[in-house]
């Protein structure tokens, strides 16, 4: 009876630890809803831009504006996004497509896979027709392995960054930072070439986004 005291304790902490995750991946789940919720719509930043000027925002920001529809794409995951990114002023200059794609992961939380096509123009205003994604292969689509981005709730808004460790190249962000925030109506992209000018303000390095309503 004393030896099996040890081994029910044992059993007893084992299953506390496995409730303990259980709940964790349950929360994650329940953020990564409301992730999902949120990202879909359209944004654009002209009102950062326009504001660049008076803030001394040299050169301001580009006009850009972002489509992001839900789509169908069961090879590459249940939490895919198309996204496409404009020229605010003039839609039919189109600057990228890719894809996005969520999960929940029981050790790191809420990762997303961004996916770039191999053949952008055969995806192009793909909002307009999302039953082309159904037939999106691993072959269509690039990734940098290790580049995923881990997304955690921080008050009212999401922020993601990447894994120094796995990663080398985080998009502009630097090691710890916020490689993207989200929230009800607003997306924050950190921008690459602005990160890598010497003597920028840090704000300057994120194209802010606001959702159309």
């Amino acid at each position: 009876m004393a030896e099996a005291a040890p081994a029910a304790a044992t059993a007893i902490a084992a299953l506390g630890l496995l409730g303990a995750c259980a709940d964790q991946t349950k929360l994650r789940e329940s953020e990564l809803t409301q992730l999902l919720d949120w990202l879909p719509g359209k944004y654009d930043n002209t009102a950062q831009a326009d504001g660049d000027p008076q803030r001394g925002v040299q050169p301001p920001h580009d006009r850009i504006a972002l489509i992001i529809v839900k789509v169908y794409t069961p090879r590459l995951g249940h939490h895919v996004f198309y996204v496409q990114e404009m020229a605010a002023d003039d839609p039919r200059r189109v600057m990228s497509e890719r894809l996005f794609s969520f999960k929940v992961d029981e050790k790191r939380g809420i990762l997303e896979s961004v996916y770039s096509f191999a053949e952008p123009l055969r995806w192009r205003n793909g909002q307009e027709h999302p039953e082309l994604f159904t037939g999106v292969v691993l072959e269509d689509v690039q990734s940098v392995p290790g580049c995923e981005l881990v997304w955690r709730k921080a008050g009212e808004q999401f922020i993601a960054s990447y894994d120094p460790k796995l990663c080398h190249n985080s998009g502009g962000a630097a090691p710890g930072e916020s490689a993207a925030q989200l929230s009800a109506d607003s997306l924050s992209l950190a921008d690459t070439a602005r990160a890598a000018r010497p003597g920028g303000r840090p704000d300057e390095a994120y194209y802010s986004f606001r959702k159309a309503r």
